[in-house]
Order: C-alpha cells, then structure tokens, then sequence
C-alpha cells in the first residue's frame, strides 16, 4: 500500500524532454533500495510469529499487512522492526544472508534506475522474489518439503500480482519508463507476459473454458463483459487496461498477438501457448 503512495513523494520532473524515460524515477527506485531491508525483514518477523498458522486469519493478514506498511515507511534499516526480530548467533548469520539475497530480487523488480526502462526481466525477478519467500515457508510450512496447497498458491498469485500490477504500472505511466527488450506490437504488452499467463490459468481452473461461450477466450472483444468482470478475472483486466491505454486504435492492430489468441477455442490452449511464449521469449534469453 505504501509503495504505492511514492509516486505522490516523488513526481515526475516536468522539465525533463526526454520521450521516454523520467528522471524522477530514480528517486522512487533509490527509495526502494533504502527502504528494501526493512520490507523484507518485516515479510520474515511475520513469518516466524505466524509459522505454526495452517490459515492466516482477517486480523494476522491486517497484522502483517500493517507491520508492511509500517516497514516501507522507515527511512533506513536501523529501526524498530530490526529490534523486535533479533536474533543470535548462527541464526542471525543466516537470516541477513536470505534478507541480503531477497533485496537484490526486490530491486530488480520494478525496472532500472540507470536505463529508466522495464520489462519481463524485471516482472520475472519479482515473481523469484516471491518463490524466494515460498521456499522459506513465508506461503506455508515447507518443513515437510512439500509446496503450499494449489487453492493458496492461487490466492497469493492473484492477489500479489494484482496489488504488483497496480505499482508497476503506476510507474510505468508516471515516469514514462521505457519498454525494456519490447516487441512493439508482437509482444503482448509493453511490459508484462505472466500476468496474462495467470489470468488465463484462472479461468481455465473457474471452469470457463467449454461451457460457457460468454467466457471463452474471444470473449476480451465484448468491451461491456471487460468492463463487469475485469476485476474477477485478471486476463480480463490485462486486456481492459491495453484499450484504455490505446483508445482509439483497433485492438488488432494494437495488440495483433493477443488478438490471435482470442481466437484459441480454450483457456487451456491459451495457457499451454502463454507459458511456451514466456520459456521461449523470456526464461531462454
């Protein structure tokens, strides 16, 4: 939640001509690096206190969300968040070593500082961040060595990626970020591949995808349906914020990718196609 307000503390400078890229940017990203370690050390305290939790209730989630807040508040690492988790020796060494390696994620995340410019390196560095975080136990206990149930890790995909969408895009628009390593229009979007990836993932699990033609992959043309259901389905949102962004342009010319997907007869197929695009154009690179 507070990420999101730096955009207020730190606009875009107006006087800057350049057609991409604002060097205002750098003072967000260089408050993230600042501010990182205190993130990441108040995931890891709510972690420990709540490790034992088979569910994490209303009032820990709203505990944890407001130790998070509190975190991307502090001006520098040496704060109260520090003082409530210390620990001794040995396990203290260990755990500046994964608060060392999860920051460098983090500053990955949101784009580069130097090159002013975001991409699907740094979506992808976000979401190793948060497989970081899921091989320590912080998405449920791993002592077992088995992964978080599928209904939480659906959760916690969801909704992350949607408050993550909602910065980087915030971002993206304000400081004029340039694409980084971007297809232009054979590309999915400017930015980002997984969340549609996800999105798609959903509504193939909801269901949607043999019974009801009103979801079907050619649904995203029904611009009254993107509008309902672009907060339910995060494929949906995906699409709905591209025609925002380019009013006035057909969407086949705009986005012809994605138009050529609407055309798949599933959600399956459409996933199977997003995940093979993501290894090929992404992970390969």
């Amino acid at each position: 939640r507070h990420i999101q307000g730096w955009l207020q503390d730190t606009p875009p400078d107006d006087n800057a001509k350049a057609r991409f890229g604002n060097p205002a940017f750098r003072l967000w990203h260089a408050r993230l690096v600042q501010r990182s370690r205190s993130i990441v050390k108040s995931i890891l305290v709510c972690h420990k206190k709540y490790a034992s939790a088979e569910q994490y209730d209303d009032e820990v989630l709203e505990q944890c969300s407001n130790d998070g807040f509190h975190a991307a508040s502090l001006e520098n690492y040496n704060n109260t968040s520090e003082k409530r988790s210390d620990t001794d020796g040995e396990d203290d060494s260990d755990e500046e070593m994964i608060i060392t390696e999860l920051v460098t994620y983090l500053h990955d995340s949101f784009g580069h500082p130097t090159r002013l410019d975001y991409g699907t390196g740094h979506e992808s560095s976000f979401f190793v961040f948060l497989y970081s975080l899921c091989m320590i136990g912080c998405f449920g206990s791993t002592t077992d060595k088995e992964p978080p149930k599928p209904a939480r890790l659906k959760a916690i995909t969801l909704s992350i990626t949607t408050q993550y969408l909602k910065v980087t895009r915030g971002i993206q628009t304000d400081y004029m970020l340039e694409p980084a390593g971007s297809h232009g229009v054979w590309g999915l979007d400017d930015y980002h591949c997984l969340p549609f990836y996800f999105g798609a993932c959903q509504l193939m699990a909801n269901g949607q995808n043999d019974n009801d033609d009103e979801y079907k992959p050619n649904a995203i043309h029904n611009s009254s349906l993107l509008e309902q259901m672009a907060e339910t389905y995060m494929y949906f949102g995906c699409i709905l914020y591209i025609k925002n962004l380019k009013k006035g342009v057909p969407f086949f010319e705009s986005s012809p990718m994605l138009n050529d997907i609407s055309h798949l007869p599933s959600w399956k197929k459409v996933s199977e196609g997003l995940l093979r695009l993501y290894e090929g154009e992404v992970l390969d690179k």
